[in-house]
């Protein structure tokens, strides 16, 4: 049994990798917000379409969808650390060669590529954190690492809009290469991908082993064949999918919808902040309350996925000049959202993978997810369309109601990697 001191020496070097990890995947967002915020400069240098410029957007999703499932299972053969800074690396180089594109196909190809490498970075934490982190633990942590995305798009935005200002769109790709570039350099020799070894006798019982960072045994296409014979990963991948649906829905249109409804441009904006920032607090609830729950994600799951549905019907059916409500309704549409999306690519992943396919089971819910998003972009605003506002709502709120009926199946599933036993 391992004694205090050497746990706490284990427990501060987990919290030094989890704080690495964390600032390395803000970091990614240098890399992915330079196009949105360069866009309009791009349009009017090159005197592009809508349509024309939203083709690099759509390559960037396509490719992105495609590359997590092919990434995932690349993963788990070159290890997470590698993966992680090949991705860092690989997008800070797209940036700068972006920088000096004067072609639309040049920069739907380079943008599609930088795809490529952007899918690494989530892929990679996975089966990092699942070597360092037990089942009852990791709703927590996956929970705080979410935010890094939240936090990350927030901080690469205002850089930018301060690097574009100073140097033009095309001195931001270069600005922000450099800047990602940095962060790889700085955090590589840091990084650590594996307990230490040693660290605690291969003799203590299994909880503590597993407290302690013990890695568990198994190979990746064993853990790959149980995770994809099981039926609670599809039905959670068919939850994840609608909520992926409605998360890009609302991040993509929610502006929209209240500028609409008569809310001015500002304090639509100002609305829609709200949005992820309860988001954040939903996935830190969700982990923590699935970790006391002995890592049962299901009732957390269904509870939050039926507040959601609530919270969309009461968000679409509120009047304009209510706008307190429409922002505080919203708020509760990101915590109810937030919560359990982020337990279904996080600690969910880490629960069907193991530590062994933990990346492929991270690129197959992810490449679930971003066939999600292309379909809230084009999909969403042909339902607007056709349908108006309340019709795309409706839509929606029989979406979420199915994920939270899913959500239900999943109540008592307990995760495969707490199992003894990896036999078929």
């Amino acid at each position: 049994m391992p004694d205090a001191g050497s746990l706490q020496a284990f427990r501060r070097r987990r919290f030094l990798l989890t704080a690495l990890l964390f600032v390395g995947y803000a970091g990614y967002y240098l890399g992915r917000v330079t196009l949105p915020v360069a866009l309009p400069l791009l349009g009017e240098a090159f005197d592009y379409s809508n349509t024309q410029a939203g083709l690099i957007l759509s390559a960037y999703f396509a490719v992105y969808a495609a590359s997590k499932l092919l990434n995932g299972f690349l993963g788990d053969r070159v290890g997470g650390k590698a993966m992680f800074f090949i991705g860092v690396f690989g997008s800070a180089l797209m940036n700068a060669v972006f920088g000096f594109g004067q072609e639309l196909l040049f920069f739907v190809a380079i943008w599609g590529v930088n795809a490529y490498f952007q899918t690494m970075g989530w892929l990679a934490i996975m089966p990092i954190l699942a070597r360092w982190y037990p089942s009852r633990e990791s709703g927590r942590v996956t929970g705080f690492m979410s935010i890094s995305y939240q936090l990350g798009d927030f901080l690469a935005r205002m850089s930018a809009a301060a690097v574009i200002v100073a140097l033009g769109w095309s001195g931001l790709f270069w600005g922000h290469a450099v800047l990602l570039a940095l962060v790889g350099v700085v955090l590589y020799r840091l990084v650590k991908p594996e307990p230490p070894a040693g660290g605690v006798p291969r003799s203590s019982p299994p909880t503590e082993a597993a407290a302690a960072g013990v890695p568990e045994s198994g190979d990746p296409a064993r853990w790959r064949r149980r995770m994809l014979a099981s039926k609670a990963f599809w039905v959670m991948c068919t939850s994840y999918l609608l909520l992926s649906i409605i998360r890009y829905s609302f991040w993509g249109w929610s502006v929209d919808y209240l500028v609409e409804a008569g809310a001015g441009i500002g304090v639509a904006a100002a609305a829609s902040a709200l949005f992820p920032l309860l988001g954040s607090a939903g996935s830190i609830t969700a982990g923590w309350v699935s970790d006391r729950l002995g890592a049962r994600r299901g009732p957390v799951l269904a509870v939050l996925c039926a507040g959601l549905t609530g919270a969309i019907i009461v968000f679409s059916r509120l009047p304009a000049e209510e706008t307190l409500w429409l922002v505080a309704a919203l708020g509760v549409v990101g915590f109810c959202l937030y919560g359990p999306y982020s337990l279904m690519s996080g600690a969910m992943v880490m629960d069907f993978g193991g530590n062994a396919a933990a990346a492929s089971a991270s690129g197959i819910v992810d490449g679930i997810g971003a066939a999600g998003a292309i379909f809230a972009g084009v999909g969403m605003g042909f339902l607007i369309e056709t349908y108006g506002w309340d019709g795309a709502f409706g839509i929606i709120v029989a979406m979420a109601t199915v994920a939270t009926v899913l959500s239900f199946v999943l109540w008592n599933h307990k995760p495969l990697r707490a199992a003894k036993d990896l036999e078929d």
